[in-house]
């Protein structure tokens, strides 16, 4: 249970499948009972020692509508379903809603939540890059442009005449053989 890193801009909220019916939410039921009796601080316990408080709180904030019930149906969260229809999952789950919160629970919370704020900056950055593409384009032109003349000037400047380095070069050999 948690977020998953799916490609390089969309995470993916992973949630293991229930098959949810009336005995197995009974089951749900008493796991949780039992975890709220043997665990008085979800803070200080394992996460293991929260992990069904933390996965039907999760699943009862996923779910306001009987249609977002029947979303995670097929979306394949929520299977089987023998003899609950949408709005009985939806009674269940929003009884649940009152259980205390878990550690796994707040650290999948903490997951959204920091994607959340570095989306908001992922957002931003795209939007000043598609608001001045142009300005961008002309910006890196115009110094790839300054670069390459720069570079030619260089070049020149460097370059001495091949002429000149005939004419230097016999000069020095005259005056040489003649202070020989």
């Amino acid at each position: 249970m948690g977020l998953k890193k799916k490609g390089t801009l969309f995470p993916e909220l992973s949630v293991p499948p229930l098959s949810l019916n009336r005995s197995r939410a009974s089951w749900l039921i008493s796991m949780a009972a039992l975890e709220l009796c043997t665990t008085p601080d979800f803070y200080e316990a394992e996460e293991e020692d929260s992990a069904v408080c933390s996965y039907l709180l999760l699943l009862a904030m996923l779910v306001d509508r009987e249609e977002d019930v029947h979303v995670l149906r097929t979306k394949r969260v929520l299977q089987g379903g023998g003899w609950l229809t949408n709005k009985q999952a939806l009674d269940f789950f929003t009884s649940l809603q009152d259980l205390r919160v878990g550690s796994r629970y707040l650290r999948t919370m903490q997951e959204i939540e920091n994607y959340r704020v570095t989306r908001r900056v992922q957002a931003r950055l795209h939007a000043f890059v598609y608001k001045n593409m142009k300005t961008i384009v002309a910006f890196f032109s115009a110094v790839g442009a300054l670069v390459g003349i720069l570079g030619t000037l260089k070049g020149l400047k460097d370059k001495t005449p091949s002429y000149l380095i005939l004419y230097t070069t016999s000069k020095m050999a005259r005056a040489n053989s003649a202070g020989s």
